[in-house]
C-alpha cells in the first residue's frame, strides 16, 4: 500500500470535493457557483455542527435563500461526483434563523467529535474541511501586517487586507502535529494523559517547532515526553485534524531504550506492551486504544494486524 492509499483510510482524509483552487480565481466562475440551484450548504453554529436528531443539517439552495441572510457563504468547492457546489454557512442562534424552512424542532449545536462515528466518511470528511477553514475566518479577521479589516476572497479559501496601500494576503492557518508509533522489539509504548477517559491509552504526539524537519520532531517530542532516543523514524500517513485546525503525521520509530521517564511532561503514564499483553488488557477491559476517528488508532491498528493477524475491531468482536 502507497501512502497516499494509506491516508485515505484515515478518518477526515478522503475529501469528496473538489477545491476547484483554479476555477475560483475567475469571478464569473465563483458567480456561477454562488447562483447554482443544486448547491448545498453545510451549517455551523461557531465552531459546532448544527444537527437535528444528531443528524448534520444541510440546507438547499431554495432553503438558503429563503433565509434572506446578510452574510455570504463559504465555497468549499464541488462534489467530485456530480459537480454540486458546497457551501459552509455559519448561522448564530441558528434555531431562531432556520425556524421557518426546518421540519424539525429538534436543533441543537454539537461537536464534530460528537458526531463523526454517526455519519459517513464523505459527510465527516466534508465537515472536517468546513470547521477547520470557519475556525480561521473566526479567529482571523484583521490584518496581521496593518490591522485593517479583512475581506473574503475566492469564494472563501483566502482573505484580503481591505486597506488598499497593504492590500497583504492572509492564507488559512494550519497546525503542523507529529504523531508517532514507538516500538522496541515486539513491544509498543502506549500512554495517556491525566485529563483522558479512564483506560484510554494512544501513541506520542506533538507539535512541529519552528525550524525543524519532521522527522526532528519525532524524535524531539519523544525525547520531551518519556526520555528515550528513537532511529528508524518513517513516514506512514497523514490526517487532517479539526480541533481546530491541525495536520496530524504519522511516523513510526524504533526507541533505542526501554527506560522511561515521564515524570516532567503531561503524561500520566507510559508503558510496554507486546500484543497479548494489549489482547489481556483489553479483554480484562481496563485497556483501550484511542478512537477509531483518529490516526494514532491507525498507527496502533497497523502494528496489531502484523503482530497478530487480526484487527483490533475484530479482536473485539471475538470478546463478544
Amino acid at each position: 500500500m502507497d501512502d497516499l492509499s494509506r491516508s485515505l483510510l484515515n478518518t477526515y482524509s478522503a475529501q469528496p470535493l473538489d477545491r476547484c483552487s483554479l476555477e475560483r480565481k475567475k469571478s464569473t466562475w465563483l458567480n456561477n457557483q454562488y447562483t447554482n440551484t443544486s448547491a448545498e450548504y453545510l451549517v455551523l453554529d461557531d465552531r459546532s455542527v448544527v444537527c437535528s436528531k444528531c443528524v448534520p443539517v444541510i440546507l438547499s439552495h431554495v432553503q438558503f435563500i429563503a433565509l434572506n441572510l446578510t452574510i455570504k457563504p463559504i465555497l468549499l468547492g464541488l462534489k467530485k461526483t456530480n459537480k454540486t457546489p458546497v457551501f459552509l454557512l455559519n448561522i448564530n442562534e441558528p434555531e431562531q434563523v432556520l425556524e421557518s424552512i426546518s421540519d424539525s424542532d429538534e436543533l441543537e449545536s454539537l461537536s464534530l467529535r460528537e458526531i463523526t462515528q454517526d455519519i459517513d466518511l464523505d459527510l465527516a470528511a466534508m465537515f472536517s474541511y468546513a470547521t477547520m477553514l470557519n475556525h480561521w475566518h473566526l479567529s482571523t479577521r484583521f490584518c496581521t501586517r496593518c490591522g485593517s479589516k479583512l475581506e473574503m476572497k475566492e469564494g472563501g479559501t483566502l482573505q484580503q487586507c481591505t486597506n488598499e496601500s497593504c492590500s497583504h494576503v492572509e492564507y488559512p492557518r494550519i497546525n503542523s502535529a507529529v504523531i508517532m508509533r514507538v516500538t522496541k522489539g515486539d513491544k509498543i509504548l502506549l500512554a495517556r494523559q491525566e485529563y483522558w477517559p479512564e483506560g484510554m491509552y494512544s501513541v506520542l504526539a506533538g507539535f512541529v517547532e519552528v525550524g525543524e524537519t519532521l522527522e526532528h520532531a519525532v524524535a524531539r517530542e519523544v525525547m520531551e515526553e518519556v526520555n528515550i532516543p528513537v532511529e528508524n523514524i518513517n513516514y506512514h500517513s497523514s490526517q487532517p485534524w479539526p480541533f481546530p485546525n491541525s495536520l496530524m503525521l504519522g511516523y513510526t520509530a524504533e526507541a533505542t531504550s526501554d527506560e522511561l521517564d515521564f515524570e516532567q511532561d503531561d503524561i500520566e503514564h507510559a508503558f510496554w506492551l507486546t500484543a497479548d499483553e494489549l489482547k489481556e488488557k483489553m479483554a480484562e477491559g481496563i485497556l483501550y486504544p484511542s478512537s477509531s476517528v483518529s490516526i494514532s488508532h491507525s498507527l496502533i491498528n497497523d502494528w496489531f494486524i502484523e503482530q497478530t493477524g487480526i484487527s483490533i475491531k475484530e479482536f473485539k468482536s471475538n470478546l463478544a
